[in-house]
C-alpha cells in the first residue's frame, strides 16, 4: 500500500514529464484494401517515452493477470522510485472469430492484439494521445506502404517539363517548436560529444530520409515536429547498441 506522499511524487512527476515528452506523430502508415490509417509504432513510442520517465524517476511495467473466471488482464504500472503506483488493469480482447479461423496464424493474432493493447494502455497511463480508429483486428494483416507522408513528392508531368517540387517547397506536417528542435540538437551534440564516429551516419540518414540536397546540415534543415522526432528515435537506437 503506497502512502499519499508516496503518490504525490508520483503525480508530480509524471506532470513534469509530460511536459517533456516530444511530439509523437504517426510514422507508420499501413492499408487493408482500400482502407488505410497511420499509426505510432509500439517500440517507436517507448523510444521516446522511457528516456523521458527515467529522468523524471519513473518506469513501465506490463504484465498479465486473471480474474477468477479465468479472464486474461493486461496490467500496466507506472511505478516512481519514491513508491508510488499508478496500475490500469484492460481486458485482454482477442477475437475469437480470427482465433478460430484456420486460415489465421493464431500467434500473429494474439501478438498483434497484445501489442496494440499494450499501446494504448501505456498512452492512457501517461496521458497521450490515443488513436482509437486503429483496427486491431487487422494488424497481421496489413501492408507497409513504401512512402512515409513526409517524404512524398509530387510525380513529373508525363507531358510537361516543369521540374518535381522538393521538400523544400511545401509544408510538410507540423512545425517544431523552438523548445523541441533545441532539445533534439542537445542530444545530437552530445551524442557526437560521445561517438564521433556516428555522427555522419546519423546527418545522412536524416538527409537521405527528407531528401535534403545541401552538402551541410543546419538547424533550421529540422523544420517539422516529425523530422524532431524521427531524429530523436534515431538517437536513442544508437545509445541503446552502444
Amino acid at each position: 500500500m503506497t502512502t499519499l506522499s508516496e503518490q504525490q511524487q508520483l503525480i508530480k512527476a509524471l506532470t513534469k514529464a509530460q511536459k517533456e515528452f516530444p511530439t509523437m506523430g504517426k510514422t507508420k502508415q499501413v492499408g487493408v484494401g482500400s482502407y488505410g490509417y497511420s499509426y505510432l509504432p509500439l517500440e517507436q513510442m517507448l523510444s521516446l517515452v522511457t528516456p523521458v520517465l527515467l529522468q523524471n524517476n519513473l518506469s513501465l511495467s506490463q504484465g498479465f493477470s486473471y480474474t477468477p473466471t479465468g479472464e486474461t488482464l493486461l496490467v500496466t504500472k507506472l511505478l516512481h522510485s519514491g513508491g508510488g503506483v499508478i496500475e490500469s488493469q484492460l481486458p485482454l480482447f482477442i477475437s475469437s472469430r480470427d482465433m478460430d479461423n484456420p486460415k489465421k496464424n493464431q500467434t500473429h493474432t494474439w501478438g498483434g492484439s497484445v501489442t496494440y493493447q499494450r499501446r494504448y494502455s501505456i498512452k492512457l497511463i501517461l496521458g497521450l494521445e490515443t488513436d482509437m480508429d486503429f483496427n486491431m483486428e487487422e494488424e497481421e494483416k496489413v501492408t507497409d506502404k513504401k512512402e512515409d507522408r513526409i517524404k512524398r513528392t509530387p510525380d513529373k508531368p508525363k507531358d510537361e517539363g516543369e521540374p518535381i517540387e522538393s521538400i523544400e517547397d511545401k509544408d510538410y506536417g507540423k512545425p517544431i517548436s523552438d523548445t523541441a528542435r533545441k532539445t533534439v540538437i542537445d542530444k545530437m551534440t552530445a551524442l557526437f560529444k560521445k561517438h564521433p564516429d556516428k555522427k555522419n551516419a546519423l546527418i545522412d540518414k536524416f538527409k537521405k530520409q527528407y531528401g535534403i540536397t545541401t552538402k551541410q546540415l543546419s538547424h533550421a534543415d529540422i523544420r517539422t515536429a516529425e523530422q524532431g522526432q524521427f531524429l530523436t528515435i534515431a538517437i536513442n537506437e544508437i545509445d541503446s547498441t552502444l
